[in-house]
């Protein structure tokens, strides 16, 4: 195309001949380097409330083709649905193959970044002949359709073509897809989708340019936020999944669970923190209101004990209690007592505090359960072997658990002497098992991209309390940040056809991206210690990073531009954890707009 004045033309014809028959002229077939060999072209119309439809043809040219496509897509049955003159209600998806090449199933994979047979989700797609019919599989559809992996990829196929009734076990449709005589050929396209009356080029699947400025980072961060306030529960909780491609509910990890729908309390007490992020960046004091809201709902879950006589507590949800779930629950309503001085919660504040300091044992591990359904029958755990220790262990919950303890430390009036100096004891055993011991007794777990944002966060703050600002706790955070970064996906390690991946994370290099905003908070909390310390070189080269992954990370907020195959407005303002995977989880939400809030604050 020539110019954005000729892409509105272009779309405006399609859209005038959809609705009145008026063919598309032979003016537009020097378009878009039309080939009659492979251009096959699809359109798609999408509009909330509706199943999309849409229909592909390859004629001698592309007026032909998209005339074809038009008088198809009009006898569908469903398009009378379609408010075609209304371009803010229906959407007009455009696609045209431009590229044919070589595919072996049997060597399909999404983890080597040269290899011939590389699937990228949103960027090819394919063409498969199976048993006398040739189907099509076009790069959007990955976006469209929530495919992120070669698994769901040949699972979704197998539904297509039939194979999917020889076997309910998806490991085995997959092996199907790739024993079955079936021809499958690469492909990759040319797409547009109409937004108003602007027409929008789609890379991957998700409208581009995507600006990024500090205007547009608060907009995005605070959409987010009232988001989670939007799709609160009347109890206190939030939604905590959502599927835009089912238009479902129901959490894909746990679909058995619908009478109450699957929750987490971890996450839930993220979505509290995320409220109170969203404070102190306008001081809207609605963001308060619903976090005290969603406090009183983990109250709820509340169970008490004893510690040293003393009254302790925790949450006790999904029949556990976990160490993470004590911890971010401490970490929230510290937040809220730190922006408020509400003092109405301080029986449970202190009670959480005596809880974690109950869970650290003489070696200085935090015990990741007290109480596991697998374990000491249900009951609590109170003094666990080493192996049980092993198998209880977890990678957060000591992080979470000591980043309550620092907020408590720091922000609590008048802590009582003897409590006071329990936690300081405690948690320094607790942050020297963590860096110095945990590499070796658990060196088995650890992985080449490290993951424990949380405990970079709990020491940002410890190193403020006097005899906490260990060189070894600093080098922590710094050599984890480090690692992190050289796992990063940049200008230079990065193809063409990849450049959404910058910013982004890797295990292993040619992984499809982690967009990962949950190691981000990491990232910024190793910023704010390097300010601290006064390390400006360190805080420098964090923070040119840092912007790096917030501009991935926008690649995956779903804007009006970019939830045009939605089915209706839930997920809007809302982020996704991958750049195809559609669904949204509380934590994807809250991760990101957590990271950003504290980004913003620093530009």
């Amino acid at each position: 195309m020539n110019s954005s004045e000729d892409f509105k033309s272009f779309f405006s014809d399609i859209r005038i001949s959809l609705e009145t028959n008026i063919p598309i002229t032979k003016e537009y077939d020097s378009l878009f380097n039309f080939d009659k060999s492979i251009s096959q072209i699809y359109i798609t119309l999408f509009q909330e409330n509706n199943n999309s439809i849409r229909w592909g043809s390859r004629r001698d040219t592309l007026s032909k083709t998209i005339n074809r496509v038009v008088e198809k897509l009009k006898q569908n049955n469903d398009f009378s649905n379609f408010s075609i003159n209304n371009t803010k209600k229906c959407r007009i998806l455009f696609e045209i193959i431009t590229k044919e090449y070589a595919c072996n199933i049997r060597n399909l994979t999404t983890l080597k970044m040269d290899s011939p047979n590389r699937f990228e989700p949103g960027v090819n797609g394919l063409i498969y002949q199976y048993k006398g019919i040739t189907r099509f599989f076009m790069p959007t559809d990955g976006y469209t359709k929530s495919i992120m992996s070669v698994r769901q990829l040949l699972n979704y196929l197998s539904k297509q073509c039939g194979v999917s009734k020889l076997t309910d076990k998806i490991s085995e449709r997959v092996h199907l897809m790739r024993r079955e005589p079936i021809v499958y050929t690469f492909i990759e396209s040319l797409a547009y989708v109409s937004f108003n009356n602007e027409v929008l080029k789609l890379e991957r699947g998700y409208p581009i340019p995507i600006d990024f400025n500090k205007e547009m980072l608060y907009d995005k961060t605070i959409k987010s936020i009232d988001w989670l306030i939007k799709n609160m529960n009347n109890d206190g909780s939030f939604l905590y999944y959502y599927d835009p491609y089912k238009d479902t509910i129901v959490d894909d990890m746990h679909p058995e669970m619908l009478d109450p729908l699957y929750n987490n309390i971890l996450r839930h007490s993220g979505g509290t923190i995320t409220l109170l992020r969203g404070y102190e960046l306008n001081g809207n004091k609605l963001y308060l209101k619903k976090a005290k809201k969603s406090i009183d709902f983990l109250l709820s879950t509340f169970r008490t004990h004893k510690y040293k006589k003393e009254f302790a507590c925790y949450p006790f949800f999904n029949k556990k209690s976990k160490l993470g779930g004590a911890g971010i629950g401490l970490v929230a309503i510290m937040h809220y007592y730190i922006k408020t001085g509400d003092e109405s919660y301080r029986k449970e504040m202190d009670g959480l505090v005596r809880h974690i300091l109950s869970r650290v044992d003489k070696d200085g591990e935090l015990i990741g359960y007290y109480i596991h359904p697998k374990f000491n029958n249900g009951k609590a755990i109170t003094n666990p072997s080493d192996n049980i220790k092993k198998e209880l262990f977890s990678f957060y919950y000591p992080g979470e658990a000591l980043l309550g303890l620092a907020l408590y430390y720091l922000h609590t009036k008048d802590i009582e002497k003897n409590l006071k100096e329990d936690i300081k004891i405690k948690s320094k055993m607790a942050l020297d098992f963590l860096v110095d011991v945990r590499p070796i007794k658990y060196d088995y777990l650890f992985d080449s991209l490290p993951a424990d944002a949380w405990l970079m966060q709990a020491i940002e703050e410890w190193i403020k309390v006097d005899g906490f600002k260990k060189q070894n706790y600093i080098d922590f955070v710094f050599n984890d940040t480090k690692t992190m970064l050289e796992h990063m996906y940049t200008e230079e390690n990065t193809l063409q056809t990849n450049k959404d991946y910058i910013g982004g994370f890797y295990y292993d290099y040619g992984d499809h991206v982690y967009h990962d905003a949950s190691r981000c908070e990491g990232i910024v909390s190793a910023y704010y210690l390097a300010k601290y310390i006064k390390d400006e070189e360190k805080a420098k080269w964090i923070m040119n990073n840092m912007l790096l992954s917030a501009k991935g990370l926008m690649k995956t907020f779903n804007s009006e531009e970019s939830t045009y195959s939605h089915p209706n407005n839930k997920a809007l303002h809302s982020f996704r954890f991958k750049l195809t995977r559609q669904w949204v989880r509380v934590d994807s939400v809250q991760h990101a707009a957590c990271f950003l809030s504290r980004l913003y604050k620093t530009l």
